[in-house]
């Protein structure tokens, strides 16, 4: 296996920083609405950023899911971003096995 350690894109600190201002919000729901705002110009250019829209986009449907939101921003909080096999797991688990994606 190849250890892929290219060091993490720079938009992330613009969403690290909506994710701990999620966490301790009143109201959820506008940070990560900022959130999807700060994804949308990256979802061309950066390999996890559509993932991540497509989490968030399952989390703001139908009735607001403020908890489990806040649940994905502590995870995100707590992952190393320059060890890409870790982001994957968080993909895998947020996308697939909590949104419902199917698996490719």
């Amino acid at each position: 296996m190849v250890n892929d350690q290219r060091p993490a894109p720079a938009y992330l600190d613009e969403i690290t920083l909506l994710m701990q201002v999620l966490i301790k919000a009143d109201d959820p729901s506008i940070p990560a609405a900022a959130i999807m705002a700060a994804l949308h110009d990256h979802l061309e250019s950066e390999e996890f950023a559509t993932s991540l829209y497509l989490v968030w986009g399952v989390l703001g449907e139908g009735e607001w899911q403020a908890e489990r939101a806040v649940e994905a921003a502590r995870d995100w909080l707590a992952l190393d971003h320059d060890d890409r096999e870790a982001v994957r797991r968080y993909y895998d688990h947020w996308l697939y096995e909590i949104c419902g994606y199917d698996r490719p």
